[in-house]
């Protein structure tokens, strides 16, 4: 099953200088951290805060070349977190693309496809599976919301894995 997910915000740790987007799922005190790289991170934050580059950014640009050549991206998803040799994981993502009456699965990392889908408001959707894996819960209390955020970063490894 496929959970919908918005954007809650795009963080940096401190200590570390990695960058983390937040995924929220929707109907639920859940996110979902995925750490991504700068570009990514820049990319996504920009485009949250409604900042336009003077030229456009790669996001922009595969969006645009899309756009003109009557593909729409319709959805992406964070489908999978595979383990790695260092005991840490790798989120694995895909955009669909409708062109005409054929879709199309698009292998690529959750941050990047987080970046698409900001710039044409296609669905975030998330496996279960991965939010069972990895999300963290927040408080139910409305008056204690940053709880979560500050239990997370203090969770967080001195020396992460870049794994998206």
């Amino acid at each position: 099953m496929l959970v919908p997910c918005s954007v809650e915000s795009v963080r940096v740790h401190v200590l570390t200088n990695q960058h983390v987007v937040l995924l929220q799922a929707e109907g639920v005190r859940r996110l979902l951290p995925i750490w991504i790289g700068p570009d990514q991170a820049y990319s996504i934050a920009t485009r949250i805060a409604g900042i336009t580059s003077e030229r456009p950014l790669t996001h922009d640009l595969i969006v645009d070349m899309l756009t003109k050549i009557g593909a729409e991206i319709t959805r992406v998803v964070v489908k999978d977190l595979v383990a790695d040799e260092s005991g840490g994981g790798v989120f694995h993502g895909s955009v669909f693309l409708q062109i005409a009456d054929r879709e199309i699965e698009v292998d690529c990392r959750p941050s990047d496809a987080i970046a698409l889908a900001v710039r044409c408001s296609a669905r975030i959707l998330v496996s279960e599976t991965v939010l069972d894996r990895s999300a963290i819960t927040a408080e139910s209390s409305d008056d204690n919301e940053l709880s979560v955020f500050k239990e997370f970063i203090e969770s967080l490894p001195d020396d992460p894995q870049q794994n998206s």
